[in-house]
Protein backbone atom coordinates (compact mmCIF):
# COMPACT_ATOMS: atom_id res chain seq x y z
CA UNK A 1 0.00 0.00 0.00
CA UNK A 2 1.20 3.51 -0.78
CA UNK A 3 2.19 5.66 2.19
CA UNK A 4 0.29 8.68 0.88
CA UNK A 5 -3.15 7.15 0.49
CA UNK A 6 -5.86 9.28 2.08
CA UNK A 7 -7.48 8.32 5.40
CA UNK A 8 -10.98 6.90 5.78
CA UNK A 9 -13.87 9.31 5.28
CA UNK A 10 -17.27 7.80 5.84
CA UNK A 11 -20.52 9.25 4.46
CA UNK A 12 -22.66 11.49 6.64
CA UNK A 13 -26.27 12.50 6.94
CA UNK A 14 -27.10 15.25 9.42
CA UNK A 15 -28.61 18.72 9.77
CA UNK A 16 -26.68 21.96 9.45
CA UNK A 17 -25.93 23.98 12.57
CA UNK A 18 -26.18 27.71 13.14
CA UNK A 19 -22.54 28.55 12.55
CA UNK A 20 -22.25 26.56 9.32
CA UNK A 21 -25.14 28.11 7.39
CA UNK A 22 -25.59 27.93 3.62
CA UNK A 23 -23.69 30.56 1.61
CA UNK A 24 -25.00 32.25 -1.56
CA UNK A 25 -22.97 31.68 -4.74
CA UNK A 26 -20.81 34.57 -5.92
CA UNK A 27 -22.18 35.90 -9.22
CA UNK A 28 -18.67 36.41 -10.65
CA UNK A 29 -17.99 32.83 -11.68
CA UNK A 30 -14.99 31.58 -13.63
CA UNK A 31 -15.42 30.15 -17.15
CA UNK A 32 -16.41 26.49 -17.43
CA UNK A 33 -13.78 23.86 -18.06
CA UNK A 34 -12.87 22.37 -21.41
CA UNK A 35 -14.14 18.90 -22.21
CA UNK A 36 -11.61 16.27 -23.27
CA UNK A 37 -11.96 12.51 -23.18
CA UNK A 38 -9.30 11.50 -25.70
CA UNK A 39 -6.79 9.82 -23.40
CA UNK A 40 -4.62 6.81 -24.08
CA UNK A 41 -5.70 3.64 -22.28
CA UNK A 42 -3.16 1.71 -20.24
CA UNK A 43 -2.70 -1.89 -21.36
CA UNK A 44 -2.48 -4.88 -19.02
CA UNK A 45 1.12 -5.44 -20.12
CA UNK A 46 2.06 -1.86 -19.21
CA UNK A 47 0.44 -2.25 -15.80
CA UNK A 48 2.21 -5.54 -15.18
CA UNK A 49 5.54 -3.94 -16.07
CA UNK A 50 4.95 -0.97 -13.75
CA UNK A 51 3.87 -3.26 -10.92
CA UNK A 52 6.90 -5.51 -11.42
CA UNK A 53 4.91 -8.55 -12.52
CA UNK A 54 7.13 -9.24 -15.51
CA UNK A 55 10.55 -8.22 -16.74
CA UNK A 56 10.44 -6.37 -20.05
CA UNK A 57 13.89 -7.77 -20.97
CA UNK A 58 13.06 -11.39 -20.15
CA UNK A 59 9.48 -12.02 -19.09
CA UNK A 60 10.28 -15.67 -18.28
CA UNK A 61 12.68 -14.79 -15.47
CA UNK A 62 10.11 -14.15 -12.75
CA UNK A 63 10.18 -15.14 -9.11
CA UNK A 64 7.47 -17.41 -7.69
CA UNK A 65 5.51 -14.53 -6.15
CA UNK A 66 5.34 -12.70 -9.50
CA UNK A 67 4.22 -15.88 -11.24
CA UNK A 68 1.45 -16.39 -8.64
CA UNK A 69 0.35 -12.76 -9.05
CA UNK A 70 0.18 -13.10 -12.81
CA UNK A 71 -1.83 -16.30 -12.55
CA UNK A 72 -4.18 -14.66 -10.02
CA UNK A 73 -4.76 -11.70 -12.34
CA UNK A 74 -5.39 -13.96 -15.33
CA UNK A 75 -8.12 -15.81 -13.39
CA UNK A 76 -9.99 -12.72 -12.16
CA UNK A 77 -13.58 -12.44 -13.41
CA UNK A 78 -14.60 -8.82 -13.95
CA UNK A 79 -18.05 -8.47 -12.40
CA UNK A 80 -18.21 -4.69 -12.81
CA UNK A 81 -21.06 -3.34 -14.92
CA UNK A 82 -18.78 -0.56 -16.19
CA UNK A 83 -15.06 0.28 -16.15
CA UNK A 84 -13.65 3.79 -16.54
CA UNK A 85 -10.18 3.66 -18.15
CA UNK A 86 -9.20 7.27 -18.84
CA UNK A 87 -6.68 7.57 -16.01
CA UNK A 88 -3.06 6.60 -16.72
CA UNK A 89 -1.86 6.16 -13.12
CA UNK A 90 -3.25 4.84 -9.81
CA UNK A 91 -6.61 6.34 -8.85
CA UNK A 92 -7.03 7.47 -5.23
CA UNK A 93 -10.20 9.54 -5.01
CA UNK A 94 -13.84 9.06 -5.96
CA UNK A 95 -17.32 10.33 -5.24
CA UNK A 96 -20.85 9.84 -6.59
CA UNK A 97 -23.23 12.73 -7.18
CA UNK A 98 -26.25 12.40 -4.87
CA UNK A 99 -28.85 13.08 -7.60
CA UNK A 100 -27.39 12.40 -11.05
CA UNK A 101 -25.48 9.57 -12.74
CA UNK A 102 -22.18 11.40 -12.31
CA UNK A 103 -18.93 10.22 -10.76
CA UNK A 104 -15.70 12.07 -10.10
CA UNK A 105 -12.32 10.36 -9.85
CA UNK A 106 -8.84 11.73 -9.11
CA UNK A 107 -5.46 10.16 -9.82
CA UNK A 108 -1.69 10.19 -9.58
CA UNK A 109 -1.76 11.44 -13.19
CA UNK A 110 -2.75 14.86 -11.70
CA UNK A 111 -6.13 14.70 -13.43
CA UNK A 112 -9.72 14.48 -12.23
CA UNK A 113 -12.60 13.42 -14.45
CA UNK A 114 -16.33 13.88 -14.06
CA UNK A 115 -18.00 11.08 -16.00
CA UNK A 116 -21.32 9.39 -16.61
CA UNK A 117 -21.78 6.22 -14.56
CA UNK A 118 -24.18 4.74 -17.13
CA UNK A 119 -21.77 4.76 -20.09
CA UNK A 120 -18.36 6.08 -18.81
CA UNK A 121 -18.59 9.17 -21.05
CA UNK A 122 -16.25 11.94 -19.89
CA UNK A 123 -18.26 15.04 -19.03
CA UNK A 124 -15.38 17.24 -17.80
CA UNK A 125 -11.64 16.96 -17.34
CA UNK A 126 -10.06 18.95 -14.50
CA UNK A 127 -6.45 19.89 -15.29
CA UNK A 128 -5.61 22.50 -12.65
CA UNK A 129 -3.56 20.17 -10.43
CA UNK A 130 0.21 19.59 -10.61
CA UNK A 131 0.41 16.78 -8.03
CA UNK A 132 -1.39 13.54 -7.17
CA UNK A 133 -5.11 14.13 -6.60
CA UNK A 134 -6.03 12.30 -3.41
CA UNK A 135 -9.39 13.96 -2.70
CA UNK A 136 -12.46 14.49 -4.89
CA UNK A 137 -15.91 14.97 -3.36
CA UNK A 138 -19.34 16.25 -4.25
CA UNK A 139 -20.97 18.25 -1.46
CA UNK A 140 -23.89 16.76 0.48
CA UNK A 141 -26.44 18.32 -1.91
CA UNK A 142 -24.33 17.96 -5.06
CA UNK A 143 -24.12 21.73 -5.55
CA UNK A 144 -20.31 21.83 -5.34
CA UNK A 145 -17.34 19.64 -6.25
CA UNK A 146 -13.95 19.87 -4.56
CA UNK A 147 -10.65 18.36 -5.70
CA UNK A 148 -7.43 18.43 -3.69
CA UNK A 149 -3.88 17.17 -4.21
CA UNK A 150 -0.95 16.18 -2.03
CA UNK A 151 0.69 19.60 -2.40
CA UNK A 152 -2.36 21.25 -0.86
CA UNK A 153 -3.86 22.78 -4.00
CA UNK A 154 -7.65 22.84 -3.60
CA UNK A 155 -10.22 23.73 -6.27
CA UNK A 156 -13.97 24.13 -5.77
CA UNK A 157 -16.46 24.11 -8.65
CA UNK A 158 -20.10 25.06 -8.75
CA UNK A 159 -22.06 22.19 -10.30
CA UNK A 160 -25.04 23.13 -12.47
CA UNK A 161 -27.20 20.94 -14.68
CA UNK A 162 -27.33 21.51 -18.41
CA UNK A 163 -29.75 19.96 -20.87
CA UNK A 164 -29.69 16.16 -21.13
CA UNK A 165 -28.43 15.98 -17.53
CA UNK A 166 -24.93 17.13 -18.41
CA UNK A 167 -23.17 19.16 -15.73
CA UNK A 168 -21.63 22.61 -16.05
CA UNK A 169 -18.62 23.07 -13.76
CA UNK A 170 -17.60 26.62 -12.88
CA UNK A 171 -14.63 27.27 -10.62
CA UNK A 172 -15.69 29.50 -7.72
CA UNK A 173 -12.81 29.15 -5.23
CA UNK A 174 -9.24 27.92 -4.91
CA UNK A 175 -6.66 27.76 -2.16
CA UNK A 176 -3.05 26.69 -1.63
CA UNK A 177 -2.28 25.23 1.79
CA UNK A 178 0.71 23.27 3.02
CA UNK A 179 0.90 19.57 2.15
CA UNK A 180 -2.60 18.14 2.66
CA UNK A 181 -3.33 14.95 4.57
CA UNK A 182 -7.15 14.82 4.27
CA UNK A 183 -10.12 16.84 2.99
CA UNK A 184 -13.90 16.48 3.17
CA UNK A 185 -17.16 18.41 3.13
CA UNK A 186 -19.33 19.08 6.15
CA UNK A 187 -22.28 16.72 5.83
CA UNK A 188 -24.94 19.46 6.09
CA UNK A 189 -23.37 22.69 4.83
CA UNK A 190 -21.11 24.12 2.16
CA UNK A 191 -18.11 23.99 4.47
CA UNK A 192 -14.78 22.30 3.78
CA UNK A 193 -12.42 20.83 6.37
CA UNK A 194 -8.79 19.88 5.68
CA UNK A 195 -5.86 18.57 7.70
CA UNK A 196 -2.23 19.38 6.95
CA UNK A 197 1.19 17.81 7.37
CA UNK A 198 2.14 20.68 9.70
CA UNK A 199 -0.82 19.88 11.97
CA UNK A 200 -3.17 22.80 11.28
CA UNK A 201 -6.78 22.10 10.38
CA UNK A 202 -8.54 24.53 8.01
CA UNK A 203 -12.29 25.19 8.00
CA UNK A 204 -13.65 27.19 5.03
CA UNK A 205 -17.08 28.47 4.08
CA UNK A 206 -17.72 28.02 0.38
CA UNK A 207 -17.79 29.97 -1.87
CA UNK A 208 -16.79 33.00 0.25
CA UNK A 209 -13.58 31.35 1.50
CA UNK A 210 -14.04 32.63 5.06
CA UNK A 211 -11.54 30.61 7.05
CA UNK A 212 -10.94 29.35 10.57
CA UNK A 213 -7.73 27.58 11.55
CA UNK A 214 -7.50 24.99 14.32
CA UNK A 215 -3.95 25.36 15.61
CA UNK A 216 -1.42 22.61 14.97
CA UNK A 217 1.47 21.46 17.10
CA UNK A 218 4.14 20.57 14.59
CA UNK A 219 2.91 17.02 13.96
CA UNK A 220 0.91 15.83 10.94
CA UNK A 221 -2.86 15.74 11.43
CA UNK A 222 -3.34 12.19 10.24
CA UNK A 223 -7.12 11.86 10.43
CA UNK A 224 -10.27 13.86 11.15
CA UNK A 225 -14.00 13.24 11.39
CA UNK A 226 -17.13 15.19 12.30
CA UNK A 227 -19.09 14.37 15.44
CA UNK A 228 -22.66 13.14 15.20
CA UNK A 229 -24.14 16.61 15.77
CA UNK A 230 -21.87 18.17 13.14
CA UNK A 231 -20.56 20.80 15.57
CA UNK A 232 -17.32 19.14 16.66
CA UNK A 233 -14.29 17.64 14.94
CA UNK A 234 -12.21 14.71 16.20
CA UNK A 235 -8.58 14.75 15.06
CA UNK A 236 -5.56 12.47 15.50
CA UNK A 237 -1.91 13.44 15.09
CA UNK A 238 1.31 11.56 14.37
CA UNK A 239 2.74 12.49 17.77
CA UNK A 240 -0.09 10.46 19.34
CA UNK A 241 -2.32 13.36 20.38
CA UNK A 242 -6.10 13.11 19.99
CA UNK A 243 -8.27 16.25 20.13
CA UNK A 244 -11.96 17.08 20.05
CA UNK A 245 -12.57 20.60 18.68
CA UNK A 246 -15.55 22.93 18.95
CA UNK A 247 -15.96 24.23 15.38
CA UNK A 248 -17.71 27.43 16.49
CA UNK A 249 -15.16 28.61 19.05
CA UNK A 250 -12.08 26.76 17.69
CA UNK A 251 -11.42 25.59 21.25
CA UNK A 252 -10.23 22.14 22.31
CA UNK A 253 -13.00 20.40 24.26
CA UNK A 254 -11.06 17.21 24.98
CA UNK A 255 -7.44 16.18 24.52
CA UNK A 256 -5.44 13.03 25.09
CA UNK A 257 -1.72 13.64 24.65
CA UNK A 258 1.33 11.39 24.81
CA UNK A 259 1.71 12.00 28.56
CA UNK A 260 -1.78 10.73 29.33
CA UNK A 261 -1.78 7.19 30.80
CA UNK A 262 -4.24 6.11 28.08
CA UNK A 263 -2.38 7.98 25.32
CA UNK A 264 -0.59 6.55 22.30
CA UNK A 265 2.83 8.10 22.05
CA UNK A 266 4.17 8.56 18.52
CA UNK A 267 2.30 6.56 15.86
CA UNK A 268 2.88 5.58 12.24
CA UNK A 269 -0.82 5.57 11.33
CA UNK A 270 -4.00 6.71 13.08
CA UNK A 271 -7.70 6.68 12.19
CA UNK A 272 -10.72 8.14 13.98
CA UNK A 273 -14.46 7.44 13.96
CA UNK A 274 -17.44 9.19 15.55
CA UNK A 275 -20.68 7.48 16.54
CA UNK A 276 -23.47 9.43 14.82
CA UNK A 277 -26.16 8.93 17.46
CA UNK A 278 -24.22 9.89 20.60
CA UNK A 279 -21.01 11.69 21.67
CA UNK A 280 -18.81 8.61 21.50
CA UNK A 281 -15.48 8.45 19.67
CA UNK A 282 -12.76 5.98 18.75
CA UNK A 283 -9.16 6.56 17.75
CA UNK A 284 -7.08 3.60 16.63
CA UNK A 285 -3.41 3.39 15.66
CA UNK A 286 -1.47 1.10 13.37
CA UNK A 287 -0.18 -1.05 16.23
CA UNK A 288 -3.70 -2.11 17.22
CA UNK A 289 -4.37 0.12 20.23
CA UNK A 290 -7.92 1.57 20.36
CA UNK A 291 -8.87 4.55 22.52
CA UNK A 292 -12.54 5.12 23.42
CA UNK A 293 -13.63 8.64 24.38
CA UNK A 294 -16.63 10.82 25.20
CA UNK A 295 -16.84 14.61 25.33
CA UNK A 296 -15.33 14.43 28.82
CA UNK A 297 -12.25 12.41 27.85
CA UNK A 298 -11.02 8.83 27.47
CA UNK A 299 -13.05 6.06 29.06
CA UNK A 300 -11.28 2.87 27.97
CA UNK A 301 -8.39 1.40 25.99
CA UNK A 302 -8.36 -1.95 24.16
CA UNK A 303 -5.38 -3.60 22.48
CA UNK A 304 -6.21 -5.57 19.35
CA UNK A 305 -4.01 -8.49 18.32
CA UNK A 306 -3.81 -6.99 14.83
CA UNK A 307 -2.73 -3.64 13.50
CA UNK A 308 -5.57 -1.34 12.43
CA UNK A 309 -5.79 0.32 9.02
CA UNK A 310 -9.45 1.42 9.00
CA UNK A 311 -12.47 1.58 11.32
CA UNK A 312 -16.16 2.43 10.87
CA UNK A 313 -19.20 2.61 13.16
CA UNK A 314 -22.44 0.87 12.23
CA UNK A 315 -25.09 3.31 10.88
CA UNK A 316 -27.09 5.37 13.35
CA UNK A 317 -30.21 3.46 12.27
CA UNK A 318 -28.74 0.18 13.51
CA UNK A 319 -29.78 -1.26 16.86
CA UNK A 320 -26.38 -2.95 17.04
CA UNK A 321 -23.71 -1.03 18.97
CA UNK A 322 -20.97 -2.22 16.64
CA UNK A 323 -17.92 -0.97 14.81
CA UNK A 324 -15.70 -2.75 12.30
CA UNK A 325 -11.89 -2.80 12.04
CA UNK A 326 -9.76 -3.80 9.08
CA UNK A 327 -6.06 -4.69 9.11
CA UNK A 328 -3.33 -4.89 6.49
CA UNK A 329 -2.84 -8.57 7.33
CA UNK A 330 -6.39 -9.26 6.15
CA UNK A 331 -7.98 -9.52 9.58
CA UNK A 332 -11.51 -8.08 9.89
CA UNK A 333 -13.08 -7.81 13.34
CA UNK A 334 -16.45 -6.64 14.64
CA UNK A 335 -16.54 -5.04 18.09
CA UNK A 336 -19.33 -4.27 20.55
CA UNK A 337 -18.45 -0.79 21.77
CA UNK A 338 -21.02 -0.88 24.58
CA UNK A 339 -18.86 -3.60 26.18
CA UNK A 340 -15.45 -2.69 24.62
CA UNK A 341 -15.25 -6.30 23.52
CA UNK A 342 -14.71 -8.35 20.38
CA UNK A 343 -17.97 -9.74 18.98
CA UNK A 344 -16.88 -11.73 15.94
CA UNK A 345 -14.17 -12.15 13.30
CA UNK A 346 -15.09 -12.12 9.62
CA UNK A 347 -14.11 -15.03 7.41
CA UNK A 348 -11.79 -13.39 4.87
CA UNK A 349 -11.89 -15.69 1.82
CA UNK A 350 -8.27 -14.88 0.86
CA UNK A 351 -5.72 -15.12 3.71
CA UNK A 352 -3.53 -12.03 4.20
CA UNK A 353 -5.57 -9.99 1.68
CA UNK A 354 -5.03 -6.61 3.35
CA UNK A 355 -8.09 -4.50 4.16
CA UNK A 356 -7.69 -0.89 3.01
CA UNK A 357 -11.25 0.43 3.40
CA UNK A 358 -14.39 -0.61 5.27
CA UNK A 359 -17.89 0.75 4.61
CA UNK A 360 -21.25 -0.22 6.11
CA UNK A 361 -23.77 -0.89 3.31
CA UNK A 362 -26.72 -1.24 5.69
CA UNK A 363 -27.36 -1.87 9.39
CA UNK A 364 -25.72 -5.31 9.37
CA UNK A 365 -23.56 -5.54 6.22
CA UNK A 366 -20.00 -4.32 5.86
CA UNK A 367 -17.96 -4.08 2.67
CA UNK A 368 -14.19 -4.57 2.84
CA UNK A 369 -11.98 -3.35 -0.02
CA UNK A 370 -8.68 -5.20 -0.21
CA UNK A 371 -5.12 -5.06 -1.48
CA UNK A 372 -5.80 -7.82 -4.03
CA UNK A 373 -8.68 -5.83 -5.49
CA UNK A 374 -11.51 -7.80 -3.90
CA UNK A 375 -14.76 -6.42 -2.48
CA UNK A 376 -15.96 -8.71 0.29
CA UNK A 377 -19.36 -8.20 1.96
CA UNK A 378 -19.88 -9.71 5.42
CA UNK A 379 -22.76 -10.13 7.84
CA UNK A 380 -21.49 -8.09 10.79
CA UNK A 381 -23.62 -10.09 13.22
CA UNK A 382 -22.01 -13.43 12.43
CA UNK A 383 -18.86 -12.64 10.45
CA UNK A 384 -20.00 -14.85 7.57
CA UNK A 385 -19.23 -13.89 3.97
CA UNK A 386 -22.30 -12.73 2.01
CA UNK A 387 -20.73 -12.20 -1.41
CA UNK A 388 -17.58 -11.06 -3.19
CA UNK A 389 -17.31 -8.67 -6.14
CA UNK A 390 -14.22 -8.93 -8.35
CA UNK A 391 -12.71 -6.99 -11.23
CA UNK A 392 -9.77 -5.00 -9.87
CA UNK A 393 -6.43 -6.77 -9.56
CA UNK A 394 -4.57 -4.29 -7.31
CA UNK A 395 -5.20 -2.21 -4.19
CA UNK A 396 -8.64 -0.61 -3.97
CA UNK A 397 -7.92 2.80 -2.45
CA UNK A 398 -11.42 4.22 -2.08
CA UNK A 399 -15.08 3.38 -2.61
CA UNK A 400 -18.39 5.24 -2.68
CA UNK A 401 -21.85 3.73 -2.29
CA UNK A 402 -25.22 4.97 -3.58
CA UNK A 403 -27.84 2.92 -1.70
CA UNK A 404 -30.89 4.05 -3.70
CA UNK A 405 -29.35 2.66 -6.90
CA UNK A 406 -27.34 -0.15 -5.24
CA UNK A 407 -24.25 1.18 -7.04
CA UNK A 408 -20.70 0.91 -5.76
CA UNK A 409 -17.88 3.02 -7.23
CA UNK A 410 -14.30 1.86 -6.63
CA UNK A 411 -10.85 3.15 -7.62
CA UNK A 412 -7.60 1.25 -7.72
CA UNK A 413 -3.86 1.04 -8.16
CA UNK A 414 -4.64 -0.68 -11.47
CA UNK A 415 -5.51 2.81 -12.88
CA UNK A 416 -9.22 2.05 -13.33
CA UNK A 417 -12.48 3.05 -11.69
CA UNK A 418 -15.34 0.55 -11.71
CA UNK A 419 -19.07 0.56 -11.14
CA UNK A 420 -20.54 -2.54 -9.46
CA UNK A 421 -24.18 -3.44 -8.91
CA UNK A 422 -24.56 -4.56 -5.29
CA UNK A 423 -26.78 -7.65 -4.82
CA UNK A 424 -29.80 -7.45 -2.48
CA UNK A 425 -28.50 -7.15 1.08
CA UNK A 426 -31.48 -8.49 3.05
CA UNK A 427 -31.96 -7.62 6.71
Amino acid sequence: MRDNTPPHRPDFEDDDDEILEEIELDANAAPSLDEDDDLEEVTLEQLEARLGLHDEDDEYEMDEESIRDRERIANIIDEAVLTFRNHTAPVFACSLHPHYNWAVTGSEDDLAFVWDTSNSEVLYKITEHKDTITEAHFSHDGAYLVTGDLAGEINVFKVSEQREERPILTKVWEYSMSDMSWLFWHRGAHVLLAGSDSGEVYVWRIPSGDCKILAGQGARCESGELSGDGKKLLTAYMNGAVKLWDLKTCQVLMEVNEQHPMGFGEVTHAVVACELDSPFYICAEGGGKMLFCTNSGPVSVVQSEHGIECIAFAPASSDLKLFACGSLDGHISIWDYSKYSLRTVCENPVPNDGVLRIKWLNDSTIMAATSNGNLNAFDARTGSLKFTLTGHFCHIYELAYKPLDSLLLTVSEDTTAKIFKVPPLGD
